[in-house]
C-alpha cells in the first residue's frame, strides 16, 4: 500500500474531517496561459463561492518544495493531497470555494474521485465541479513568453523572472507536461464528476460567455 493509500485509508475513520469538508468545489484548471488569474475572480463572484481561491501552489512552502516547483518538477502526491486537504478543513471555505491548480497528476485526481464517493457515502451530497480553460500550444506558448516578458520588466531586475516563462523551449515543455500528466488525469473524472472544458483562446469576452455557459451548465449559479 503506498503512502498516499495510507493516508487516504485514515481518513476514512473521521467522520468530522468529511463534515468539514466544504459544500461546494470548484476544481479549476488550465493549460498554461489559459488565463485562470483573469478568469478566477469571475467563476467566485457568479457560482457564489468564497472570496478567494485556494491556489494549491502557494501551500508548497518549504524550500524543497519550492525548488523542485521552480524547475518544473511535480510534487509527492501525499505530500500535495495532505496540504490541502488540511487547507479545506478552514470554517471559513464551509460555503464553498474555488480550488487552483488541484489535480495535476493521476494519483490526485483519484484523491478527489475518492473524497467524492466518501461524501456522497455520508449523505453529505457533495457538489463538485471541474473546470478546465484549454489553449492551444502555440498559443499557450505565446501567453506565456508575453507574461514573462511583463514581469521581467516590472521586475526592472531586482526580481528573478523564472526561466520556464522566458524561453521558448521550457515554455512549450511546460505545455505538453500539461497535457500528459494534468490534462491526462482530468480525463480520468469525466462521467464521474460534472465536467466541463472551456475554449479560453478567444478574446476577453468571449471566454467570460464560455464561462458564464458553463457555470449554467453546471448549474452552480
Amino acid at each position: 500500500m503506498s503512502t498516499l493509500d495510507s493516508y487516504l485509508k485514515q481518513l476514512e475513520q473521521n467522520d468530522a474531517f468529511f463534515m468539514h469538508m466544504p459544500k461546494k468545489l470548484i476544481w479549476l484548471s488550465g493549460a498554461p496561459g489559459a488565463g485562470k488569474g483573469t478568469n478566477t475572480q469571475y467563476i467566485i463572484d457568479n457560482a457564489h463561492l468564497y472570496k478567494e481561491p485556494v491556489v494549491v501552489s502557494s501551500l508548497l512552502k518549504t524550500p524543497e518544495m519550492r525548488e523542485k516547483i521552480n524547475k518544473g518538477i511535480l510534487l509527492d502526491d501525499e505530500v500535495v493531497t495532505k496540504a490541502l486537504f488540511e487547507e479545506l478543513q478552514k470554517p471559513i471555505y464551509q460555503q464553498g470555494i474555488v480550488v487552483d491548480g488541484f489535480p495535476r497528476k493521476e494519483g490526485q485526481a483519484k484523491c478527489i474521485e475518492w473524497l467524492y464517493q466518501n461524501l456522497k457515502a455520508r449523505n453529505l451530497n457533495p457538489q463538485f465541479s471541474i473546470i478546465t480553460l484549454m489553449v492551444s500550444e502555440e498559443e499557450s506558448v505565446k501567453r506565456q513568453i508575453h507574461r514573462g516578458q511583463l514581469a521581467q520588466q516590472q521586475a526592472n531586475g531586482k526580481e528573478e523572472v523564472r526561466a520556464t516563462d522566458l524561453d521558448p523551449k521550457l515554455v512549450r515543455e511546460r505545455y505538453q507536461t500539461f497535457m500528459k500528466e494534468t490534462y491526462g488525469a482530468l480525463q480520468l473524472l469525466e462521467g464521474k464528476i460534472p465536467f466541463s472544458t472551456i475554449d479560453a483562446g478567444g478574446t476577453f469576452d468571449e471566454v467570460k460567455q464560455h464561462v458564464l455557459d458553463a457555470l449554467h451548465t453546471l448549474k452552480l449559479m
